[in-house]
C-alpha cells in the first residue's frame, strides 16, 4: 500500500511531515483494530526532514528480516511515507514478550540505535518504561537522546553523517562474513560430485577441506576491500584486479600453492563492489548484474588478444584458443547467466541449485580435467535431472558417485554456488 511516495520527494516540509505522521498513526490504529493481535510498527529513527535515504532503507530491511525470522508474523504491510517509510506486523504472541525482544534488538544490535520497534497491545502502546529501560541515548554523545534533540546540541548533518557511516561500516563487516559463510557452506555441502567437502576430497588427491577453510580465512581482508570499493562514486575495476592478484597470492600462501578459490576471487572481486553500489542506488538484482556485466566486459575484452605472442599458454588460454570459451570472465561479463536464468524464479534446494548451474555453465574446469564432450554430457545430464518432479535425490547421489569416480569436478559451478548462497542471505538489502 502506497501513501506518499518517498522516491518522488525525499525532502519534506514540516507540514508534510506532520500530516504523514498523522496518516501513519491512523493507519496503525486501523491495522491493529483489524487484526486484534500484537502489532509492531517498525520505522527508522532518523533526524531531520529527509527521512528516506539508502541507509535508512538498509536499516529497515535488516530489522524487517529479523522480525520475520524471529517472530513469524502472520501479517505484514509496508508503507512509503514522508515521515519515514515503515512496516506494520501482526504477531500472534503476547505483546510483553514481543516488547522484550524489541528492546533487546534496539539495545544489542549494532544498528539498533537507528530503529524504532514500537509494540502495541491491541492498539495500546507498550512502553520501555514498563521494563525499567533507560531513555535511549544520543548517537553522538551518549547523552539522553530527547534532551539532545530538544536543545539541538548536534546538527542534523552531524547526526545523519554518523548514521550513514555506521551503516557503511556495518555492511562492510557483516557482508564480509556473509561471503565467508557462503563459501564455507559450499565446501560443506555433500555429496557434490568430484568436489572437495568435509566428508572427502572428491576427485582431488592434492586437496582437502582444510585447504579451503584456510583459503577462506586468508581472503577475508580482500573481500572487505571488494565490498568497500562499492561506496566510491566510481568503481576502479582495474585497481580491483590488482587487489584480486594480491588475494590469489594470499590464497596460495595459505594453501601451500593449491588453487582453491581463484575463480571465486574473480567472481567476488567483480560482483561485490556492484552489490554495494546497488544498495546505495537502491537498485534491483537484475539492474546490478547489468551494470556489472557492462563494466567487466569493457575491462576484460582484450584479455585474450595477445595469445599468438605468448610462448607458454595457461590451461584457460588453451581452452579459449581451441573452443573460444573465456571461462569465468565470460560468465561475469554476461551478468552470471548460469545463475540469473533461473535464480530469481526457481525454488530449489541446495543440490538443485548446484545442478541448475552445472546445466548452464561452460565450466572450463571440467574441460581442463577431461574435454568438451564431457562438459556437454554433464550439462545434458543435469538438465534431465532437474526436470524430474519431485527432485530425484537418489539419481543425484548415483551421478555424484559416478562423477567422483571419473574425476569430474565442477569447480566453476562450485564458485557460483557460493555466490547463490551469498545472495540467499543478502538479497533482502536490495530493492525489489
Amino acid at each position: 500500500m502506497l501513501l506518499l511516495n518517498s522516491k518522488t520527494t525525499k525532502h519534506a516540509t514540516n507540514e508534510a511531515l506532520l500530516e504523514a505522521r498523522d496518516i501513519m498513526y491512523a493507519t496503525l490504529k486501523a491495522y491493529a483494530k483489524h487484526h486484534k493481535k500484537t502489532t509492531i510498527l517498525l520505522k527508522c529513527n532518523m533526524p531531520g526532514a529527509t527521512k528516506n535515504t539508502w541507509y535508512t532503507a538498509v536499516v529497515l530491511r535488516i530489522f524487517d528480516k529479523l522480525i520475520n525470522q524471529l517472530l513469524s508474523p502472520f501479517s505484514r504491510e509496508y508503507y512509503d511515507s514522508f515521515a519515514g517509510n515503515y512496516t506494520l506486523f501482526s504477531i500472534d504472541q503476547e505483546a510483553h514478550d514481543v516488547k522484550h525482544l524489541a528492546l533487546m534488538l534496539e539495545h544489542e544490535h549494532p544498528l539498533g540505535r537507528y530503529i524504532d520497534i514500537d509494540v502495541y497491545d491491541r492498539g495500546k502502546a507498550v512502553t520501555r518504561e514498563e521494563y525499567h529501560y533507560e531513555h535511549r541515548l544520543c548517537f553522538l554523545c551518549d547523552g539522553v537522546a530527547h534532551e539532545c534533540a530538544r536543545s539541538q546540541r548536534h546538527t542534523t548533518e552531524a547526526l545523519t553523517t554518523h548514521i550513514k557511516e555506521s551503516v557503511k561500516a556495518y555492511l562492510s563487516q557483516a557482508l564480509t562474513h556473509v561471503v565467508m559463510h557462503a563459501m564455507r557452506k559450499e565446501v560443506y555441502l555433500y555429496p557434490k560430485f568430484g568436489l572437495v567437502s568435509n566428508r572427502d576430497s572428491g576427485a582431488h588427491h592434492d586437496m582437502k577441506i582444510d585447504h579451503f577453510l584456510a583459503s577462506i580465512k586468508a581472503l577475508e581482508p580482500y573481500l572487505k576491500v571488494f565490498l568497500e570499493a562499492g561506496f566510491d562514486e566510481s568503481i576502479d575495476l582495474e585497481g580491483l584486479r590488482k587487489v584480486g592478484q594480491e588475494a590469489e597470492e594470499a590464497m596460495y600462501e595459505a594453501t601451500r600453492h593449491i588453487n582453491t578459490h581463484k575463480g571465486a576471487i574473480f567472481i567476488y572481486g567483480a560482483f561485490l563492489p556492484y552489490f554495494i553500489r546497488g544498495i546505495v542506488h537502491q537498485d534491483t538484482l537484475p539492474g546490478i548484474m547489468a551494470v556489472m556485466a557492462q563494466a567487466v566486459e569493457e575491462v576484460t575484452k582484450h584479455d585474450f588478444d595477445y595469445l599468438k605472442d605468448k610462448k607458454v599458454l595457461t590451461p584457460g588460454e588453451i581452452i579459449y584458443q581451441k573452443y573460444g570459451l573465456k571461462g569465468i570472465r565470460s560468465e561475469v561479463a554476461k551478468g552470471f547467466p548460469s545463475v540469473m536464468n533461473w535464480y530469481p524464479n526457481a525454488s530449489y534446494n541446495d543440490y538443485q541449485k548446484l545442478c541448475a548451474i552445472m546445466a548452464r555453465l561452460d565450466d572450463t574446469t571440467i574441460i581442463k580435467r577431461h574435454n568438451y564432450t564431457m562438459l556437454r554430457n554433464v550439462k545434458e545430464e543435469m538438465s534431465v535431472l532437474l526436470k524430474e518432479e519431485p527432485f530425484n535425490f537418489s539419481t543425484y547421489k548415483v551421478l555424484s558417485n559416478q562423477y567422483k569416480a571419473k574425476g569430474i569436478s565442477p569447480g566453476g559451478a562450485a564458485d557460483l554456488l557460493s555466490l547463490v548462497f551469498f545472495l540467499d542471505q543478502a538479497k533482502h538489502l536490495l530493492n525489489t
